[in-house]
């Protein structure tokens, strides 16, 4: 005997209206029939089956959507994902910020000063001279990986002066100045020093692992909700002809009662399960909308745009699981994996930098310059024997006093670099600073050692998490296959109960309630193998997001900076 609904359903609803009009009879059969083949598995058509309206909306037409067009949607306008993209960005940015430290700075300077001087002194009978000076330098800094800075100066200054006891005037100096410090202990090391950029760049991966995370986080969502919406969909299918049988059925009820071939109660319980299945079938519409604007959410759609028109329908081919092999995969390429193992990386620069930063300072410093000087000899010299005029150039002077003496005076200034021996000087300098109690740094210290200790039961928390998220999936997909071919044999069973309840209608020893409940069981096990196949797929789709293979599924390809080696924890 064929077990399809179609079958046994419409044989029923042809007996039950043998004496109903032909119209009337063909209507509900095809209705019945109707409602076997939307209980049935079955291929969505483009156009959709399901006439879905919100009250007070402006719904119009409707928009074609597949599973792969539904994820493209997702990638493009969901905001989660561009605020990562953005934060990737934000990441390659400190990198270049934290080079900045190294960049050179060059300086120029320029001083124009004059000064009045009262002094108490019997060489100056007035009591007051005055100074006038200018001054310009440029001058070049950087600073080393080595923690060292380096700067290279060059001054030049002219100075015009009342004073009695200023030989030159006006006085020309060119200055020299090469300076260089080197840390010993604290902040000493290519690898102190460079702490922030590779922190930073490791930050750029980091972020990058944080977005493909959250990207096959919301692929996995949008597939989870298109496939919700295929199932309240088809179960929305099943609940509205469930009412339209249930409305028929009433009415042949009510007919059979004029005839008096039924008692009273045979109609209000007719009634009595219309009212129950039109409540369930309002509440199959509730849910169809509250899913619909859902997915609309992730894809970033208007929710009053064109309602959904699915495409796909859910897979149920056999997977082949491998526990082992997943959770391999899954420890091996979970970026949350990838970004833990990254930014325990930081935190040990992090904590080599503190424990650095809790040494004594000890700095050797040097310094090497070069003086030149030249002018014109003072009128204002102190004529006591003890202090007489000089009595020709000072320094190279040109003391014919023409127009250009000023210019001639600053070129014999700088000539002194190159034509003559310059005043040159030099220093160097080793400078200890020990820290009493030093609790700044120790405080520091103390909070990298807990920092790094925090990355670390994180990552062994973040591998527990993994094991039980793949061990999960493969558990539910198990559990849905099983469903499916439970489902199929309950089927089968209500189908033969079917049969029973139709004769016994038949045969006037049953009622068009029994009739309804045997079809509403018959209802239930089709939903339930909706349900099994619902979560098979999504089952699926965890598993996928738990070995970290969403994104490849779907053929979607995430730039990424190359990888960095870390230890093992």
């Amino acid at each position: 005997m064929n077990k399809s609904v179609g079958g046994p359903l419409a044989l029923l609803v042809f007996l039950i209206a043998s004496d109903c009009p032909g119209a009337e009879m063909i209507k509900l059969a095809q209705t019945t029939t109707n409602m076997a083949a939307a209980a049935a598995p079955k291929t969505i058509p483009e156009s959709g089956a399901v006439e879905i309206q919100l009250e007070k909306s402006a719904i119009v037409g409707r928009l074609p959507l597949t599973l792969n067009g539904a994820v493209e949607l997702a990638l493009e306008r969901n905001p989660n994902l561009i605020v990562e993209k953005v934060r990737v960005e934000q990441a390659r940015s400190k990198i270049d910020e934290a080079k900045g430290d190294y960049d050179p700075i060059f300086n120029l300077r320029g001083t124009v000063l004059r000064k009045d001087n009262v002094v108490a002194s019997r060489f100056y009978p007035t009591g007051l001279y005055f100074d006038s000076e200018s001054a310009t330098g440029a001058g070049i800094q950087s600073k080393f990986y080595t923690g060292a800075k380096f700067g290279i100066d060059f001054d030049f200054k002219r100075l015009v002066s009342t004073s009695n006891t200023q030989t030159l005037s006006p006085q020309y100096a060119a200055i020299f100045a090469v300076t260089m410090m080197q840390p010993l202990l604290r902040d000493f090391g290519w690898d102190v020093n460079q702490t922030r950029i590779r922190v930073a760049a490791i930050g750029e991966p980091l972020a990058e692992r944080n977005l493909e995370q959250k990207t096959g986080q919301l692929v996995q969502q949008v597939e989870e909700g298109y496939w919700s919406l295929v199932y309240l969909r088809q179960d929305f299918e099943v609940k509205k002809n469930s009412v339209d049988i249930a409305r028929l059925l009433l009415k042949r009820s009510e007919d059979l009662f004029r005839s008096g071939r039924v008692a009273a109660v045979s109609v209000l319980e007719a009634r009595s399960g219309v009212a129950t299945r039109e409540e369930a079938l309002i509440v199959a519409e509730r849910d169809f909308e509250r899913f619909e604007d859902r997915l609309k959410l992730l894809l970033q759609l208007d929710p009053n745009a064109a309602s959904i028109s699915l495409l796909d329908s859910p897979r149920r081919e056999a997977v082949i699981l491998d526990a082992s092999k997943s959770v391999e995969l899954a420890l091996q390429k979970r970026p949350e994996i990838q970004g833990l193992q990254m930014e325990l990386a930081q935190r040990e620069l992090e904590q080599k930098y503190a424990t650095n930063q809790t040494l004594p300072r000890l700095d050797l410093s040097a310094q090497y310059g070069m003086n030149g000087i030249s002018g014109r000899p003072s009128n204002n010299c102190i004529n006591p024997i003890s202090f007489p005029c000089p009595p020709g150039p000072v320094a190279g002077a040109d003391v014919d006093g023409s127009i250009f003496a000023g210019q001639t005076h600053a070129n014999n200034a700088f000539n002194r670099f190159f034509q003559h021996n310059p005043f040159d000087n030099w220093s160097v300098e080793v400078k200890l600073q020990i820290p009493l109690g030093n609790r700044t740094a120790n405080a520091q210290l103390a909070d990298a050692n807990l920092r790094l200790s925090e990355t670390k039961a994180r990552l062994r928390a973040a591998r527990d998490q993994i094991i039980t998220e793949v061990r999960d999936a493969i558990r539910e997909i198990i559990s849905a296959n099983k469903r499916m071919g439970a489902a199929r044999e309950t089927i089968k069973f209500v189908e033969d109960q079917l049969d029973g309840a139709r004769k016994k209608f038949e045969a006037g020893l049953g009622s068009s309630y029994e009739v309804l409940q045997v079809v509403d069981d018959l209802e239930r096990a089709r939903s339930s193998e909706n349900r099994a196949v619902l979560d098979y797929n999504v089952g699926q789709g965890k598993l996928r997001l738990a070995e970290n293979s969403v994104l490849e599924n779907f053929n979607i390809e995430l730039k990424k900076t190359p990888r960095y080696t870390f230890r093992d924890q």
